[in-house]
C-alpha cells in the first residue's frame, strides 16, 4: 500500500510540468471536451505505468552490485541536477498539438496520449532515474510486489492529475495561462533542484 500511494504522489507531481501532453488536455478541456482530454491523460497515465514497471523490475534485477548500485547514485544526482536547472532557469517549450477530426468512440485519444507520451524519449530516462533512487536508497524493499504497486500508483497518479486539471478548467479556475503554467513548472524545477542538492549531499557524505 505504502509502495502505490509513494508512487500516486510521484506520478501525480511529476505530471505538473508544461508539455504538449498538458497543453492538449487543457485544450480539450477548454472546448467542452472533459472525456476526450481525460482519455488522453489516461493514455499517458498508462505509459507512466508500463516505462516505470520496466525501470522497476529492470533495475532491480541487478541493483545488488555495489559498483551499480553506486553508478545509479551518481547518474540520478547528474539527471536530477540537469533537469532541475533546464526546467527553473530555461523558457519551458511551445506545445500546440495538432488539431484532430471527431470520431465516435475515445479509443484514439487513448493512442493520441500514448504517441504524445512516445514523443518525448526523456520520460523512460526520468522513470530509469527514479527507481534508481528508489532501490538505491532502499526507500521501498525490492520486491515484486513492491515494485509492481509503485508503478501502479505512478500511472493512476499521472490519470488523476489530468483529472483535476480539467476540473479546474471546466469550473474556470484555472485557463490556459502561458505564465501561471510556467510559475508551476519552475516551481518543479526548484523541487529537482532540492533533491539533487540532497542526493549530492549523500553521495559525497
Amino acid at each position: 500500500m505504502i509502495a502505490f500511494i509513494l508512487g500516486f504522489v510521484i506520478g501525480f507531481f511529476s505530471s505538473l510540468p508544461i508539455g504538449p501532453i498538458n497543453i492538449a488536455v487543457m485544450m480539450k478541456g477548454l472546448s467542452n471536451k472533459t472525456a476526450q482530454g481525460l482519455m488522453i491523460g489516461a493514455g499517458s497515465g498508462w505509459m507512466d505505468f508500463v516505462y516505470c514497471a520496466a525501470a522497476m523490475f529492470g533495475i532491480s534485477s541487478f541493483n545488488s552490485n555495489p559498483k551499480v548500485d553506486l553508478i545509479f547514485k551518481i547518474a540520478s544526482f547528474v539527471v536530477f541536477l540537469i533537469m532541475g536547472i533546464k526546467t527553473t532557469f530555461f523558457k519551458p517549450p511551445e506545445a500546440r498539438p495538432a488539431k484532430s477530426e471527431e470520431s465516435p468512440g475515445f479509443k484514439r485519444y487513448f493512442l493520441f496520449g500514448i504517441i504524445l507520451y512516445l514523443s518525448n524519449p526523456s520520460f523512460i530516462a526520468y522513470w530509469i532515474t527514479v527507481a534508481g533512487i528508489i532501490h538505491g536508497y532502499h526507500i521501498l524493499s525490492e520486491s515484486a510486489y513492491n515494485n509492481l504497486f509503485f508503478a501502479l500508483g505512478t500511472g493512476v497518479g499521472t490519470t488523476a492529475w489530468f483529472f483535476t486539471l480539467l476540473e479546474l478548467v471546466e469550473k474556470q479556475k484555472m485557463r490556459l495561462d502561458k505564465q501561471k503554467i510556467e510559475k508551476i513548472t519552475r516551481a518543479f524545477g526548484v523541487v529537482l533542484l532540492i533533491i539533487s542538492v540532497i542526493m549530492g549531499y549523500k553521495l559525497i557524505s
